[in-house]
């Protein structure tokens, strides 16, 4: 449910919110929260459950977040920027998505690097807080506040994304975008918050919107459909395009850069 608090019902994930408090513990703050958990905390109709915890660190702090979570008792370094980190209710694979300040300051001439960075320092920068809860079948509940991602920022860092991603996890980011810019929790603030946007960040949007709600649709929605999305038809990612390119457009914007 989307707002200041959300809760779980049932075991599966529990692990993931005491691995948001573990990480908290052994950070010494609370960590800013992107990736499944943050698209799930945001929507109004959560659709499916996640398994990993993805936290963003824009490396202002006395050590990196990925140093000292790997430095914990029990924990197996991941490459290339993850972690195995053990919790009373399992093992959660936590990933560390950092953004140097370099990278701001100096963007890349690739618009993937560029809208890379540029999302997960948007992710960060402003991040609102929710209290995370999950309700177990016995009854025994789990309780955590801590920054997540707006749903703007998930949306540009999902189209990003999808670039680098095995065909399993493309599908279950084009569905998190479809979601996210179809749910009446999120789909009037992502698309405002694009909307004011610098025009460098959206045309990059754009230009990730463009490529694969638009050019490579037929793959897109064969992904969707691979990843569970079967309720999807080719008119949706057609609406998709629609609303996020409308959202990105500025003067001047030119989506063959």
């Amino acid at each position: 449910m989307s707002g200041s608090r959300v809760t779980f019902l049932g075991d599966t994930m529990t692990a993931v919110v005491q691995g948001v408090i573990d990480v908290r513990t052994l950070i010494g703050q609370p960590p800013v929260i992107v990736g499944g958990l943050a698209v799930l905390s945001r929507l109004a109709n959560p659709y499916r459950a996640t398994v990993d915890l993805d936290l963003v660190d824009r490396l202002r702090g006395p050590a990196p977040h990925l140093e000292v979570l790997r430095s914990a008792e029990g924990a197996v370094p991941v490459e290339p920027a993850a972690v195995e980190l053990p919790t009373r209710y399992g093992t959660v694979r936590v990933d560390v998505l950092e953004v140097r300040q370099a990278e701001i300051d100096r963007p890349s001439d690739d618009p993937g690097d560029r809208l890379h960075a540029a999302a997960h320092a948007w992710a960060n920068d402003t991040a609102t807080e929710v209290t995370i809860e999950v309700v177990r079948r016995n009854g025994e509940r789990l309780e955590v506040a801590t920054p997540i991602a707006e749903p703007g920022p998930l949306i540009a860092m999902k189209l990003q994304a999808v670039m680098n991603r095995s065909a399993d996890k493309q599908g279950t980011d084009l569905l998190d975008i479809i979601r996210l810019t179809f749910d009446t929790g999120t789909r009037p603030v992502a698309l405002d918050q694009i909307s004011r946007l610098p025009a460098s960040t959206a045309n990059d949007i754009a230009l990730h919107a463009d490529l694969w709600f638009v050019r490579k649709r037929a793959d897109a929605l064969r992904w969707i459909r691979n990843a569970g999305g079967i309720d999807i038809a080719n008119d949706d990612l057609a609406l998709v395009a629609e609303l996020l390119l409308s959202a990105a457009r500025r003067d001047g914007v030119n989506l063959d850069d």
